[in-house]
């Protein structure tokens, strides 16, 4: 089960699932599951916020307290 290491998070669900089917140890096939749920979920919000700042656009204000 050697795989290089992924440097894009795009790729990290699909390679998380594909070691898990592959791996003889339950925990830690359980564990890269997670990984992939989590990497997935994670693109899902990247998206939806690219979706919406295409849709209504940037804001000109600064964020953050300072006045």
């Amino acid at each position: 089960m050697t795989v290089p290491p992924t440097y894009h998070l795009h790729e990290l669900g699909p390679q998380a699932q594909m070691m898990s089917r592959n791996c003889t140890n339950d925990r830690m096939a359980m564990v890269l599951q997670y990984v992939a749920i989590g990497s997935m979920i994670i693109m899902a919000g990247v998206a939806a916020s690219q979706v919406l700042k295409d849709v209504f656009g940037t804001t000109d204000h600064k964020s953050g307290r300072s006045r």
